[in-house]
Parts: C-alpha cells; structure tokens; sequence
C-alpha cells in the first residue's frame, strides 16, 4: 500500500506541475490574475486559437452594460467601438444558434441596456447550425476541464515561447493581386452559404423570446445586416431568395429596431470599401458604428420597430 501511495505521487507530479503552470500562465484569463503575460500579449495569441473561450470568460469576469453579437463581420465593427461599455460576443463563422445561445448565456449573468446583433440572410437558415458555444461551457465549467482542453495548452505553450518577431509583410509586395485572389475565392464560397435554405421557424422562436425578454426588461435590442459588395450580392441573387429575404426583412423589423446596410447604395459598390466581397474595411466599420450609435443612416435603411434611441457609451 505504501508503494502504491508513492507511486501515486510521483504520477501526479507532472500532472500538478502542469495545472500550476496552467494557473500561472492562465491563457485566458480563468482565474484572472495572472501577471506574467499582459492583457495585449494573451488576446494576440488565444483569439486566433479559441476566441469563444476568451470571449466568454472575458465576459463572465467583466460584463459591460451593452453587447455585440455576431459573427466576423459585428467583430470587425467592435474593433471600432467603446471597448469600455461594450461587451464582444462576437465569433467569426458564428451561426444564428451560437448567437441566440451567447445571448441567454449572457444573459444569466448579466443586464444590459442594449444588445447590438448582427445577422445577414445567410445566418437565417435552419441549416445554419455550428455550436461551438456549447462546447465552450463545457470548457470553462471547472478549471480542470479548462486546464486539460487541447486550446487552453495550445495557447499557454505559444504564450511560453520565447518572442518571435511576426511578420506583417506577407502580402505587402504584392498587396493588390492578393485582395484580387482572396476576392475570387471568396465568391467561389457563395453556394455553401446559399446553396441550401430552409425557413428558420425554430430560429424565429427563439429570437421572439429574446425580444419579448428584452421588452420586459426595458433593453434596446437592436439588429443590423452587414454590407456585402455587389460582386457577391449579384452571385446570391442567382438562387432567387427575394421573398425569403422579404420574410427575413420582416421577422426582424417585428423583432426590434433593423439597420439594413446590404442596401444597393455606393458603400456596397466600391471595392476599396471591403476588404474581400463579405467584409468592409475599418473606415467603413467606422461609419457604420457612428451611424448606428447616432440613430442617423445614411448608409443603411433603418426600420423602427421599438422607441428611437440607443444607450450612450
């Protein structure tokens, strides 16, 4: 017996060390007091790893009084608003289900005065069912299911490598026939988002619940479409879904307050806006957050469901 309890131990040695290096490290901000690794340093390196988990629990540790929930395209308009009374629940690639889940996960835990959603037509789709947000509250539910996850030592490991310096340059020489490229391939990509289309009626449950819960609590709930350049819209319009866009248009103008930025205008149809065909660029983010945050589109079509009006941050 006596064997056997020294044996144990000397096993459950690297297993502790492990956990000890975990806490120090602590890559996303689990224990939230780590010293080791600045705020700048950990997001660099875990947002491309698992930027659900960091989003989360920078969420849970921190919640602010207004939200954003979406996909890439609400990140990208984040990265231009207050960080400081603005929480990010924002995943690239995010589905409507990880949305609508952030937000009653979110909601157990906090408040808010607005919840800012972005969704396109393409995220209106039964089909549309990636759930990466549920794992995630797996992940994070203790803090040895968070330090024995691959993502959590992926990033401490990167975050323990010595400093590297990263190259910006990769595309600099030749930066014009790279957009070129990366714009082509991404209208190759049209058919996987709108090959296959169904109603979303459980979608639309779901979100009547979010607004009738956000009335109830007197919370801004507002949505808005995001621009994509007219090479791409002219590709979705070959699947014929104006009176699925129509019905789309309408269950969120019964919902909340609808910003609709995928209107024909001059924003959707000059390339230098974008930086490929779904995503604008920073300058564009920036027009956008400031016509939202004033309530005064001039880019967009606002539909008024609810009272004018945004929260001040």
């Amino acid at each position: 017996m006596k064997r056997f309890i020294i044996n144990g131990a000397i096993f459950s040695i690297p297993f502790g060390i492990y956990c000890l290096l975990i806490a120090l490290i602590d890559p996303f901000n689990y224990l939230n007091h780590s010293q080791f690794f600045s705020q700048k340093e950990k997001e660099a390196i875990v947002q491309d790893i698992e930027p659900h988990l960091f989003k989360m629990i920078a969420f849970q540790n921190k919640p602010k009084k207004n939200w954003v929930i979406g996909d890439s395209r609400t990140n990208g308009l984040y990265e231009v608003m207050d960080k400081n009374s603005w929480s990010n629940l924002a995943y690239g690639g995010a589905s409507l289900k990880e949305m609508i889940q952030s937000f009653w996960w979110a909601s157990s835990l906090s408040t808010p005065d607005t919840v800012l959603m972005g969704i396109n037509l393409s995220l209106y789709n039964k089909y549309n069912k990636r759930f990466w947000v549920e794992e995630t509250i797996s992940r994070k539910s203790n803090y040895f299911s968070y330090a024995f996850n691959n993502y959590t030592f992926k990033a401490a490991f990167k975050l323990a490598l010595p400093e590297k310096q990263l190259s910006d340059t990769a595309y600099r020489d030749d930066e014009a026939d790279a957009k070129k490229y990366f714009w082509q391939q991404k209208l190759k990509g049209v058919d996987k988002f709108y090959g296959k289309m169904a109603y979303p009626d459980e979608y639309f449950s779901q979100l009547t619940e979010i607004s009738a819960y956000c009335q109830r609590r007197d919370i801004k709930l507002i949505f808005w479409i995001p621009p994509i350049h007219e090479d791409y819209q002219q590709l979705v319009d070959q699947y014929d879904l104006d009176e699925y866009n129509d019905r789309f248009l309408k269950d969120l103008r019964r919902l909340g307050d609808v910003f609709d930025f995928n209107e024909n205008s001059s924003l959707t149809k000059d390339k230098d806006n974008f930086r490929d065909p779904v995503h604008f660029t920073t300058e564009i983010a920036r027009k956008i957050e400031k016509e939202i945050r004033s309530y005064s589109p001039k880019n967009a079509v606002l539909y008024r469901e609810f009272s004018p009006g945004i929260s001040s941050y």
